[in-house]
């Protein structure tokens, strides 16, 4: 637990200069702990064949010293680390030493000169010598050792200035992204040349500094044209109500209080509005219910007798023979529908149809009015927010010019889509579509 929060504490730096120096310090322990155990190991079989070669020698000369039949004595020249013993268990003890004959010496130990009996049975004991062992462990100890131990520091020292130069562009990231405020989001953090994470990093923030400042426009333009459109209602009731008190003898009080009442009603469902966008704005996910939206149109009709009508020959039956059941908000959904037929009610000459079908597992509900229609340049522009048309801007008719973009953000938040097109019977044709399953955000 202490070593990962030491590790949590480090610099990324840091972390990257003790993971290069740990992997590297590992693969050259590992190697040289290899290197030193097949060095063991050829030396000791060298070893061990220099012994037999030194037993072979000093058979021989006990073998030759059999022979001789003058003396009953002979010199055996053998190396310190062969012992020659009786068959009685008598070590045979250095004698004086003569001359050596030339190449006597095995492996350059000083060679050992024995007297031995010619007619004796000798047993011969060769101990491997482990000198060339020792001095390959001492050398590797000296000399690489201390070059592995500079191989380390030297890589521990590049990994440090690579990652830190690697690792700038992000220190000039944060520095410029620190300064960057709501004020200020026109700004972008410096993307260097280089096609690597960091670049891509700093291009994904200026992606994301991108949205923000145009959720950030949005959201001022919004509260704009919502205090645009508050501030007129809010005019004519105070006007009213100056010239109500100014002449209260001449004032016809029930028509000024109808007029006011009228305004007060239009800052009502602005304020309404406003506050159902922030609710989806905020994606508050209200209660979920299957919903019929072929009952929903049919109550929709008996609100507007006359005027909203079921869809006929020119669009799909109102009554479906596959249930019309989605799963949602019912309260949403059927505001959803009112502001669609109170829109189109607006520019209709005579009726307004709603029709809804079912097809390939997605529910079709769709309004339909014989007005002048939208042209097809202004079919997505009608769904932003305090958006009105050039014929429809007469802000007396009851539009907040927030209808249609609330009925699109209901049909997102239920996963469906909204769209403009044209009528069959000459108007316009706003389309909903719903899967049957629909999943509310």
């Amino acid at each position: 637990m202490r070593s990962m929060s030491l590790l949590t504490g480090m610099s990324v730096r840091a972390k990257a200069t003790l993971a290069a120096v740990g992997t590297v310090a590992l693969a050259i322990g590992v190697c040289m702990l290899a290197l030193v155990l097949v060095l063991q190991q050829n030396l000791r079989d060298s070893a061990k064949t220099d012994a037999r070669q030194a037993a072979v020698s000093v058979e021989n000369q006990l073998a030759a010293s059999g022979k001789t039949r003058l003396a009953d004595k002979a010199l055996v020249v053998t190396p310190q680390r062969v012992t020659i013993k009786k068959v009685t268990g008598e070590r045979i003890t250095a004698g004086r030493p003569t001359e050596a004959p030339r190449g006597g010496a095995f492996d350059s130990q000083v060679p050992t000169v024995l007297a031995v009996g010619t007619h004796t049975a000798y047993s011969v004991d060769v101990a491997p010598s482990t000198t060339a062992l020792d001095n390959a462990t001492q050398l590797l100890l000296r000399q690489v050792a201390p070059a592995a131990a500079g191989l380390v520091l030297f890589v521990a020292a590049l990994t440090w200035l690579l990652v830190g130069r690697a690792l700038r562009p992000v220190a000039a990231i944060r520095e410029e992204f620190t300064e960057i405020t709501e004020r200020d989001l026109h700004r972008r953090v410096p993307v260097s040349k280089a096609r690597d994470e960091i670049s891509r990093l700093a291009r994904t923030m200026n992606a994301t500094l991108d949205r923000l400042h145009q959720a950030m426009n949005r959201q001022r333009q919004f509260v704009a044209d919502a205090s645009h459109e508050l501030r007129s209602p809010i005019a004519a009731v105070r006007a009213q109500l100056e010239l109500a008190l100014a002449r209260p003898s001449r004032t016809d009080w029930p028509t000024a209080v109808h007029k006011a009442l009228q305004d007060t009603e239009r800052l009502q469902a602005v304020a309404s509005d406003l506050l159902l966008l922030a609710r989806l704005d905020a994606q508050e996910a209200p209660p979920r219910a299957p919903v019929d939206l072929a009952a929903l149109a049919a109550e929709e009709v008996r609100r507007h007798p006359g005027t909203v009508v079921a869809s006929g020959e020119d669009g799909p039956p109102l009554a479906p023979v596959a249930p019309a059941v989605v799963h949602g908000s019912r309260v949403q959904l059927s505001r959803l529908l009112t502001n669609l037929t109170d829109n189109a009610r607006r520019h209709a000459r005579t009726a307004v149809s709603v029709g809804v079908a079912v097809r390939d597992d997605m529910v079709e509900l769709s309004v339909d009015d014989d007005g002048p229609g939208i042209p097809e340049s202004d079919r997505e522009r009608v769904f932003e927010r305090f958006t009105r048309l050039d014929d429809a801007r007469d802000r007396q008719d009851g539009g907040t010019g927030l209808g249609l973009a609330i009925a699109k953000d209901i049909a997102h938040a239920h996963g469906g889509t909204l769209t403009l097109h044209t009528s069959p019977r000459g108007g316009a044709r706003v389309l909903l579509r719903l899967p049957t399953t629909a999943v509310v955000r």
